[in-house]
C-alpha cells in the first residue's frame, strides 16, 4: 500500500464525515436555512435581527379623516452559536492505516449530524407553543388534531412537517401504512427517516432524536396584575439616534408568590380565571374565536416572580390598543388579575414527544470562517467544504515534529432560532 500523507489522511477523514453528514441528515432540509454574509455577523456580534410578517386593520367607512394608521414590523433575533467539534490528536504509529481514519471520519459526520437533529428537534421542543395530548389510536386522527389547530389559527402554511417518536410511530405504523400515502422502501425510510407524504397536510418523519417528557405535578401559579401587551417595532432614541430592537415573540407575566422556578423551560402553560378557561386562541386574518385555549411554552425565568413566554398574547378586546396594534391579536381577551398560569405537559410515564411545524417556523443560520487565511499560519492546512444543505464543514489540521503527532480539529458552525413559536409545537400520544 502507498504510504499515507498527513493530506491524505485529512482528505479521506473529511470526505467521509461530509458523505455521513449529509446521508443522516434529517431535520435540516426541513427548516429555513440562510448563510448571512461573515461581515456582517462580525459587526453584529454574530446576531441578526429578521422582520417578520406585517399585519393591517381593515378600516371601514367612506370618510376616514384622522384614521391614518402607522406600520408596524415586528423582529426576532437568530443567534449563530459556537462551533461544534470533533478536536483529536494520534501519533505517527496510529497513522498507518487508511480504513481506520476512513472509520473516524464516518463518526464524525454521524456524530455532527445526530447533533443538529437533535438541537432542531429540542429547540421545536422547548420554544414551539403549541400543544396537545391525544388518546386516539388512529395515525390520521392524531396527526390531524396539529391540522386543525394551525388551520383553525390561520397559520402560515409552506410546507408542513410532523415528527413522530418510535414508540409512538409504531402505536400508528398499522393505521398509516394502510393509506396510500405511505412512502417509498424501507431503505429510503432508514435514510431520510420519511414514512408518509402529505398525510392531513403534514409531511411524517420518525426520528430517535425526540425528547421525553419528564413527570411535573400539574402547578398553578397566579397572575399580579392585569396584563396588555402590543405589538412593538424596534425604537430609535431621539436624541442619541440609538437603534433599539425588540424580540416580537416574547411577554413577561408577572406572579403573586416567588416560585417561577416551579416551571421548566419548555413547560406549556394555559391561562384563566377560577373555572372559565376565557384565553382562547383566535384566527390571525379574521379574528374569529377558535373555541380552543391558547397555550403558551415557559422560555425563561427572569426572576423569582417572574416567567417568559412564548407567544406575546395580544388581546383583541384589549381597550389600548390601537387598530392595527389589533391587527396583530392572537388571542381573544386580556389576561387578567388573579388568572391561574397553569402547567399542561404533566406526565406520571416518560411519555415521547412528538412534534410538528411549518417550515417557516424554524431558521438555521450557518457561521463561516476566513478558511484561507489559515494556510497562512505555520503548519497549518484547511479543508472545507458546502453541503448540499447549503451548511459548511471545516477541517483545520497540524502536525508537529515536537512529538510526532498529528492534530485535527472536525467542525460545523450554526444557530438554530425558532422564529415562530406559534406555527410548532408538541403533541403526546396518551
Amino acid at each position: 500500500m502507498p504510504d499515507l500523507t498527513t493530506g491524505k489522511i485529512a482528505e479521506v477523514m473529511f470526505s467521509k464525515a461530509l458523505e455521513t453528514f449529509e446521508d443522516q441528515d434529517m431535520f435540516l432540509p426541513l427548516v429555513e436555512f440562510e448563510e448571512p454574509s461573515a461581515e456582517t455577523m462580525q459587526n453584529t456580534s454574530n446576531v441578526i435581527w429578521y422582520p417578520v410578517e406585517q399585519h393591517a386593520p381593515v378600516i371601514e367607512g367612506w370618510d376616514l379623516t384622522g384614521q391614518e394608521q402607522g406600520i408596524i414590523e415586528e423582529t426576532y433575533p437568530a443567534v449563530l452559536g459556537i462551533p461544534k467539534n470533533d478536536f483529536v490528536q494520534q501519533r505517527a504509529d496510529d497513522m498507518r492505516t487508511l480504513r481506520f481514519w476512513e472509520r473516524r471520519g464516518q463518526q464524525s459526520g454521524r456524530q455532527q449530524s445526530t447533533e443538529l437533529n437533535r438541537l432542531i428537534a429540542q429547540s421545536i421542543e422547548q420554544q414551539g407553543s403549541l400543544y396537545y395530548k391525544s388518546a386516539v389510536t388512529s395515525g390520521f386522527d392524531f396527526i390531524a388534531e396539529a391540522q386543525a389547530l394551525m388551520n383553525e389559527r390561520q397559520l402560515y402554511k409552506s410546507q408542513r412537517y410532523f415528527c413522530l417518536n418510535d414508540r409512538d410511530n409504531l402505536k400508528f405504523a398499522k393505521d398509516l401504512a394502510s393509506r396510500e400515502t405511505i412512502k417509498g422502501r424501507p431503505a429510503d425510510t432508514w435514510k431520510s427517516g420519511q414514512i408518509g407524504s402529505n398525510v392531513a397536510e403534514f409531511d411524517i418523519f420518525v426520528s430517535s432524536n425526540l425528547g421525553a417528557v419528564t413527570y411535573k405535578d400539574e402547578l398553578g401559579l397566579l397572575v399580579s396584575g392585569d396584563q396588555s401587551f402590543k405589538p412593538e417595532a424596534g425604537s430609535v432614541d431621539s436624541v442619541t439616534k440609538v437603534v433599539t430592537n425588540i424580540d416580537y415573540r416574547e411577554a413577561l407575566i408577572p406572579l403573586t408568590t416567588a416560585e417561577s422556578n416551579l416551571f421548566n423551560i419548555g413547560d406549556k402553560v394555559r391561562l384563566y380565571e377560577p373555572g372559565v378557561y376565557v384565553v382562547r386562541a383566535i384566527s390571525l386574518a379574521d379574528k374569529l374565536d377558535t373555541g380552543q385555549q391558547m397555550t403558551f411554552t415557559i422560555v425563561g425565568l427572569p426572576d423569582a416572580s417572574t416567567v417568559k413566554i412564548y407567544p406575546k398574547p395580544i388581546a383583541l378586546d384589549d381597550v389600548l390598543l390601537s387598530d392595527t396594534e389589533k391587527a396583530y391579536a392572537n388571542v381573544n381577551t386580556t389576561i387578567l388579575d388573579g388568572a391561574t398560569i397553569q402547567r399542561l405537559d404533566t406526565e406520571l410515564s416518560l411519555n415521547k414527544y412528538n412534534i410538528f411545524w411549518d417550515k417557516s417556523a424554524v431558521k438555521v443560520i450557518g457561521g463561516s470562517i476566513p478558511a484561507s487565511q489559515f494556510s497562512d499560519f505555520a503548519g497549518k492546512k484547511v479543508i472545507s467544504d458546502t453541503m448540499s444543505n447549503g451548511l459548511k464543514m471545516y477541517m483545520v489540521y497540524d502536525g508537529k515534529i515536537d512529538d510526532m503527532t498529528f492534530r485535527y480539529r472536525l467542525f460545523t458552525w450554526y444557530g438554530i432560532t425558532v422564529c415562530n413559536p406559534s406555527n410548532c409545537g408538541v403533541a403526546i400520544s396518551a
